[in-house]
């Protein structure tokens, strides 16, 4: 998340708004407040309770559907700044909760045809998920900015383990 806020940082908010022509109604602040909002569903159901989830008495639901859409982290740079620290905070303090044993979870999702599954998932393996989300989606917050002339950091868009693997290589 830091690498992200630090690469919005060098946008205006006309080239963090900007509508992209190859992918029609999509822009960087939008998949900067959609990769936020993944962790934030997940985060709000951790804090719902003290207790860890365990596999008969799982934490959630927590639907990646229903997402509550902030305006604000996805119209400005400053706003997704600012919803970036936030979350980089909230982040420190879940991984405090739930880093001493496996949190259960329940996970609920629309799959295709519309019909909605609910599944048993842990919090960590949810928290690997967000983060791999979010590097999907910085892939393509990158070719928004080539689109725009601009020029991301080639690790930017590149999972971890792709990036390891380059440099084991050199």
């Amino acid at each position: 998340m830091h690498h992200l806020d630090g690469i919005i940082g060098k946008l205006t908010d006309a080239q963090y708004t900007h509508e992209s022509q190859a992918l029609p109604g999509s822009t960087i602040g939008k998949h900067v407040r959609h990769v936020l909002d993944h962790f934030s569903l997940l985060y709000a159901n951790i804090a719902r309770t003290a207790e860890p989830g365990d596999s008969q008495h799982p934490l959630g639901p927590v639907d990646y559907s229903h997402r509550e859409r902030n305006p604000a982290t996805e119209s400005t740079v400053l706003g997704g700044q600012a919803s970036i620290k936030q979350m980089i905070s909230t982040s420190k303090l879940v991984r405090k909760q739930v880093i001493e044993t496996p949190t259960f979870i329940t996970i609920v999702d629309v799959m295709p045809g519309g019909a909605q599954a609910s599944f048993l998932s842990t919090v960590d393996r949810e928290l690997w998920f967000c983060i791999h989300h979010m590097v999907h989606h910085n892939a393509i917050i990158a070719s928004l900015m080539f689109e725009l002339g601009l020029d991301p950091p080639t690790e930017f868009a590149y999972a971890p383990s792709t990036i390891k693997l380059a440099h084991d290589h050199e």
